[in-house]
């Protein structure tokens, strides 16, 4: 029975990283124009599926707090000041979403709260998994770490990691979505993207593991800032033909 929990739990998990991921994928992005064409574009895009997304936050929450009560507990004691930061991005954005199209004036502002409020709860989200990854400081069942005791280089460089790979998410969304002329605009970010999150990838690894990965991540990095240099030529050279 309790497999069966732990796989409810990891599907749940999974399907929110790729589902919501392209939402805040796109939230973010959404701060990188100006256009308000493109704009309208991005959010028509995910408008039919990102309220309905985020309920598979809800159900992994409710899962580990039906099934796993002391592991439960022991998290929320933890990562409490994270998780109220993270939530009241995702209502941020949530309110921006609706109330951009009720005013002219004071759009920008929404448009900000959208694109910052989804940079907020992805950042914490990675910052929540690079935190467990490196573990917490429990003593005697109970979390004994102090307020800020998630909060490590680590942690940070995996939410980092997290942003750009919900960005390339939500840019594939959007290369799916929306016309060719726009989707050329956005693929132009690809390269950067994918890039940098190899990059946050190897400084994590670094920080956590230098004895391990030090020898191999230089020629890495190296490879694919190549492979990112000739992929943006090509993309570059698809999107001049297209236009």
């Amino acid at each position: 029975m309790v497999m069966f929990w732990v796989l409810l739990l990891a599907i749940s998990i999974l399907l929110y990283v790729l589902l919501d991921g392209v939402d805040l994928g796109v939230g973010m992005l959404f701060g990188l124009t100006n256009s308000e064409i493109r704009r309208g574009a991005m959010l028509s895009a995910v408008a039919p599926i990102w309220d309905g997304n985020e309920t598979w936050l809800v159900v992994t929450a409710v899962t580990l707090w039906g099934a796993f009560p002391v592991v439960y507990a022991t998290l929320l004691s933890a990562f409490y000041l994270p998780l109220i930061v993270m939530l009241l991005g995702l209502i941020l954005r949530g309110v921006a979403f609706e109330f951009r199209y009720k005013t002219q004036r004071m759009r920008w502002i929404w448009d900000l709260s959208f694109a910052g409020g989804s940079l907020i709860a992805t950042f914490i989200q990675g910052v929540t998994v690079g935190a467990l990854v490196e573990g917490l400081q429990v003593t005697n069942g109970q979390y004994s770490g102090g307020d800020f005791g998630w909060l490590t280089p680590f942690a940070a460089l995996c939410g980092i990691g997290l942003c750009l790979g919900y960005a390339l998410l939500g840019a594939c969304w959007l290369l799916k979505k929306c016309d060719a002329r726009f989707a050329m605009w956005r693929v132009g970010r690809f390269p950067f993207s994918r890039s940098a999150c190899w990059r946050s990838s190897c400084l994590s690894s670094l920080t956590r593991w230098p004895n391990t990965f030090q020898s191999c991540i230089a020629g890495s990095i190296g490879r694919i800032c190549s492979y990112s240099r000739r992929l943006a030529r090509s993309l570059q050279q698809c999107s001049r033909s297209a236009s």
